[in-house]
């Protein structure tokens, strides 16, 4: 897991050239920089049809036939989905897992980094493999794959065959939840947006039970309450209780446990984010046609946009709540109702301090990236930066940056970007 007391927070400055990979190798797929900064990566093409993985100018031992989704792990591993004999594995710092499979995709890590899983395919038959084991049952289809803190998997899967055209089939049920590997008793036409309960022990889904009717499935055991249609619930209350977004009436609800926890009504209500066990709910609503905006324990912002919100979520302690937003072409970010405006190109959701005072991130804007801390713009712009971090004591902005061909690790004081 991530410990940035350990991390170098006196060097001001160091610096790695990476201008000259592009004459070493035929092309650079996208740097990644590691958590402490100390390390930049990217997947390349060292011949006709191999690759490797270039860390700090040096490149794994073995050649690869294909690499993807490359990203560094909290806890500072670099890890990558490979190929070699038309055989695909995870590699974890040059060190590949023992099992292989026809294919490989949707890479998933606990957020400490301790598990790591994915879907894969294996004759034909689907499943998740999670720390180099695989599901000892496998099955026809598999979406959906989640993976809890704790190292539980499960994901959406078919446990039924289906033929061409087999109307009845689909209406009496395909679809299950399987969790690590062992599919529960009831089907269903669909289910989507899997949650686990805060110990990695329950799950709870969105289902479509027949033609017309959705509802919330939890634990083997679906709500007897029918609606227009649900998105992905939440436990709250110490794992007792159960939240989720639903419709009916053409209106959307936050309903808990059967029954309607919020008064309000909504055009669309999704993305939940919760605080302090449910002491604090947020959604990402639609109060009026084409507008789009945040409600907290039922009451509105203020600000609303036009085109989307996209994330939604607490600090660690609740002071603040982020809304990452576009407007009018623009994207923006919103704490506690109040907008930066910053007007992005693209944007990235910020990292948050330890005493809730200070939230940096990074955009693009006109071609070039720009550090943001608290909303405003850092002097400096970059061809890259890589998501920054705060320091433990929260008096340091720890910046990650591409210029002119140089990746660089900055230690900035609050003065120098405040």
């Amino acid at each position: 897991m991530k410990d940035e007391k350990t991390w170098d927070w006196q060097t001001i400055k160091k610096e790695i050239p990476v201008k000259e990979w592009k004459d070493r190798f035929n092309w650079i797929e996208e740097f990644h920089a590691s958590p402490d900064g100390e390390k930049i990566a990217a997947i390349v093409n060292t011949d006709e049809a191999e690759f490797s993985v270039c860390v700090n100018g040096e490149i794994w031992e073995e050649t690869l036939e294909k690499a993807w989704s490359l990203r560094f792990l909290p806890d500072g591993r670099l890890v990558a989905l490979v190929a070699n004999d038309e055989e695909w594995t995870i590699c974890i710092d040059g060190t590949f897992w023992e099992t292989q499979f026809d294919y490989i995709w949707d890479l998933k890590h606990s957020s400490d980094g301790a598990f790591i899983g994915a879907a894969v395919q294996v004759d034909g038959k689907y499943g998740m493999v999670v720390n180099d084991k695989i599901w000892d049952t496998l099955y026809e289809n598999i979406s959906g794959v989640v993976l809890s803190d704790q190292g539980m998997s499960a994901a959406v899967v078919q446990v039924t065959p289906m033929g061409q055209g087999d109307i009845d089939g689909f209406r009496d049920g395909l679809f299950s939840v399987a969790v690590n590997g062992i599919a529960q008793p009831e089907k269903f036409m669909n289910i989507w947006d899997i949650s686990f309960d805060s110990q990695g022990k329950q799950t709870a889904s969105s289902i479509r039970k027949n033609r017309v009717d959705y509802s919330i499935y939890k634990n083997n055991q679906a709500w007897d309450k029918n609606f227009q249609f649900s998105w992905k619930p939440e436990f709250i209350n110490n794992d007792n209780s159960l939240i989720a977004p639903v419709r009916q009436g053409g209106k959307w609800f936050l309903f808990k446990d059967e029954a309607p926890l919020w008064d309000r009504s909504y055009e669309q209500l999704w993305k939940l984010a919760v605080q302090q066990d449910g002491q604090k709910i947020a959604a990402i609503v639609s109060d009026a046609f084409g507008k789009w905006t945040v409600a907290e324990n039922d009451k509105i912002w203020d600000m609303h946009c036009d085109t989307m919100i996209s994330d939604l979520y607490y600090s660690d302690n609740g002071g603040s709540l982020v809304a990452v937003f576009k407007d009018q072409e623009s994207w923006d970010i919103a704490v506690n109702g109040k907008s930066w405006n910053i007007k992005a190109d693209k944007l990235w959701n910020p990292v948050i301090s330890s005493n809730n005072e200070i939230l940096a991130t990074r955009m693009e804007k006109d071609g070039k990236f720009h550090l943001i801390v608290n909303g405003k713009i850092y002097k400096e712009n970059f061809d890259m930066v890589f998501e920054p971090a705060i320091s433990p004591d929260s008096d340091k902005i720890l910046l990650k940056a591409i210029k002119n061909g140089i990746y660089t690790r900055q230690i900035l004081t609050l003065d120098k970007v405040l």
